[in-house]
């Protein structure tokens, strides 16, 4: 089945003027490749053209230090994502004098690289004639072909990929790639499909079949775990306490945090702001009022961090403890986008 000339006829006409694709820049690809990865495309360009004027290009990335690296991604969440980009980059240099290679098999040996990125960036960047398979790509592929089973499993995983690079034509090949992710993207939308703008409808097996909306067979998605948290603002002379994670932390490693802790059964938030702080600033201190509520989502977890402002009650009780920032520091941190909110309350707030 060619697929190719009516994919890239109705590319051609139809596509979405995005600023990776204006580029062959295969560092710029690599970029818009990773922060696309789970993330909606209007979220993703501010972040991509702050990116490229901070760190414009391999060699600016790897002699970055890691701590800017992550602000530039704060928001954009996966935070390993940042910190494999910024160990490719320094491999790309030690290994390859700063240019990306142009073999998909050959990306692939460096950090955070796998089989679909490898395969945009070469297709893309260098017309390496290789495929790509994304979820936008699953859908298409499972409706076109009528493939039923869930493609996360190896057997329908493997025929996707074959499926998928027996579609990739010699000419144009990252442009054919672009296409069929435009499609999913814009058209072959998980739900409701929009069949009849669809420039695959003829070919499409899961059209004539009625099929289509139900495809991909995906397995249900596990129930999102309800996580209550609590954090505590306190501040000195206008400045207020943060805490840095450690590097083996298992999620936002080496960013910076206002204290909090997960709550136990039963226990109130104010109580649980007050041993955050104690715990990790080894601060003794009294919740005095809360400031609010955040709320947000770590893949399955549903957290919802509790903010009270407490009042210390004595001094450090442990080393090290807090860094007193002021509001004017907070913004220079590299911080999640939960405890950003925080500090943007902080600031509208004011030194006390």
């Amino acid at each position: 089945m060619d697929l190719s000339i009516p994919l890239l006829r109705w590319y051609d006409r139809t596509r979405r003027e995005l600023p990776w694709r204006e580029t062959r820049d295969p560092y710029a690809i690599w970029v818009s490749e990773v922060m696309l990865q789970q993330t909606q495309v209007k979220t993703v360009i501010p972040y991509f053209q702050r990116w490229l004027a901070r760190f414009p290009g391999v060699r600016e990335l790897s002699r970055a230090e890691e701590a800017d690296v992550l602000h530039a991604w704060q928001g954009l969440g996966y935070y390993s994502r940042a910190r494999a980009l910024k160990r490719a980059a320094e491999l790309v240099v030690e290994r390859h004098g700063g240019r990306l290679p142009s073999k998909s098999s050959e990306l692939t040996a460096l950090p955070g690289i796998g089989p679909y990125s490898a395969g945009a960036i070469a297709s893309i960047a260098y017309g390496e004639r290789v495929p790509v398979v994304d979820g936008n790509v699953i859908r298409v592929l499972t409706r076109v072909f009528a493939l039923r089973g869930d493609p996360a499993k190896a057997p329908l995983k493997r025929e996707l990929w074959r499926r998928a690079e027996e579609l990739v034509p010699a000419a144009r090949p990252g442009d054919h790639n672009q296409a069929l992710m435009e499609l999913g993207a814009t058209v072959c939308v998980p739900e409701k499909p929009r069949c009849a703008e669809c420039p695959l409808s003829k070919q499409c097996r899961g059209f004539a079949s009625g099929l289509a909306a139900r495809l991909p067979e995906l397995a249900p998605r596990p129930k999102p775990t309800q996580v209550p948290m609590a954090a505590a603002v306190v501040k000195r002379r206008g400045r207020v306490a943060v805490v840095q994670l450690s590097a083996s932390a298992p999620r936002w490693a080496g960013m910076w945090l206002f204290p909090a802790v997960e709550l136990a059964a039963g226990e109130p938030a104010e109580r649980g702001a007050e041993r955050a702080l104690f715990e990790n600033a080894g601060l003794r201190a009294t919740a005095a009022q809360k400031l609010g509520t955040v709320r947000h989502s770590v893949t399955r977890y549903r957290i919802t961090l509790e903010v009270y402002e407490c009042r210390a009650s004595s001094a450090q009780a442990s080393s090290p403890g807090p860094l007193w920032a002021s509001a004017a520091e907070l913004e220079g941190l590299a911080m999640p986008a939960a405890h950003r909110r925080i500090a943007r309350w902080v600031a509208r707030a004011g030194p006390a």
